[in-house]
């Protein structure tokens, strides 16, 4: 029978174990273990600059409107309201949801994405009342056609 067990008077790394067969044995320090000297610090890269503390760091991704910049365009969420409330409503809700970006962009620092949101607001309002009369118009045929055609 072959016994692949090591012999453990033939390994090394037995010798700092402690003996746990005899009473009051101690444990021993490994003979000779090599001293490592202490890893020495990298130094930091070139052009690296340390960050400062927390409370210091600026924050890159708000950035908010600049000085001596003008204010931020009109939401015109209360026009958004009124289309959606008396005029075509499926163009007020997009008017709405516009004027709802105009803030969150210009705070983000887009700008041009805020003005174009806001002009898109005034868009959506003047298509609603546009469309309006015209829908108002078809749906009160559309019913009066189908009083008629009932009565028949």
């Amino acid at each position: 029978m072959d016994d692949r067990r090591p012999d453990p008077t033939q390994d090394t790394w037995s010798q700092w174990l402690p003996d746990l067969e005899s009473p009051g044995a101690t444990t021993s320090t490994p003979p000779s273990a090599p001293v490592m000297p202490p890893p020495v610090p990298l130094p930091p890269p070139a052009g690296r600059v340390d960050p400062l503390p927390y409370a210091a760091t600026p924050i890159a991704g708000w950035v908010g409107p600049r000085r001596g910049q003008a204010p931020p365009p009109p939401t015109r969420l209360g026009w958004a309201i009124v289309c959606t409330l008396f005029c075509f409503v499926p163009f007020g809700i997009v008017a709405i949801v516009k004027s709802t970006q105009v803030n969150s962009k210009w705070a983000l620092g887009d700008w041009e994405g805020a003005r174009a949101a806001s002009r898109s607001v005034k868009t959506w309002c003047l298509l609603a009342a546009a469309v309006s009369p015209g829908a108002s118009m078809l749906l009160f045929a559309c019913s009066s056609v189908g009083h008629v055609v009932g009565s028949l």
